[in-house]
């Protein structure tokens, strides 16, 4: 526990408020309910019926890192990051050591690492936000990247 509460007075990238996408200037914050965070621009998906998650397209976060977001409704919010790095790679693993070198750049070690059924997980903590990348797996492997608050115990 003195980990978590050690890194909370340390909160970089505004993660405290939320997740800020640098290239449009929008904070989204974090949110209980998909509806709070309607009118910062994302696209609702599905298009028709009930809307289980947002999608911004080709922004910028954390200094410099190019993705596309999608935030869904968990706990206090949960953004899951699609990195656009424009690298091919010979593995999944590979890339996942490759995002894990630019995330180490960013934030300094990770607090928590480990394998979940086989794939490895690198979490980087500030009381109850999470950062987490791992490897997953739904049909194919990929990698999974997600910020999100009061989700992951």
């Amino acid at each position: 526990m003195a980990a978590l509460e050690g890194r909370m007075d340390n909160i970089p990238y505004q993660l405290s408020e939320g997740l800020f996408l640098e290239a449009s200037g929008k904070l989204l914050p974090w949110f209980k309910s998909l509806h709070q965070i309607t009118k910062k621009g994302g696209k609702p998906l599905p298009e028709k019926g009930k809307t289980s998650q947002l999608f911004w397209k080709n922004d910028v976060v954390f200094d410099s890192l190019e993705v596309s977001v999608s935030a869904v409704q968990q706990g206090e919010g949960m953004f899951f990051l699609n990195i656009q790095h424009g690298k091919e790679f010979e593995s999944v693993q590979s890339e996942y050591e490759f995002i894990l070198g630019v995330l180490t750049k960013k934030f300094g070690g990770s607090t928590e690492t480990g394998n979940n059924d086989g794939y490895p997980f690198s979490r980087w903590l500030w009381g109850d936000i999470r950062l987490n990348l791992t490897i997953a797996e739904r049909f194919m492997e990929y990698i999974a990247l997600s910020i999100s608050k009061g989700v992951i115990k």
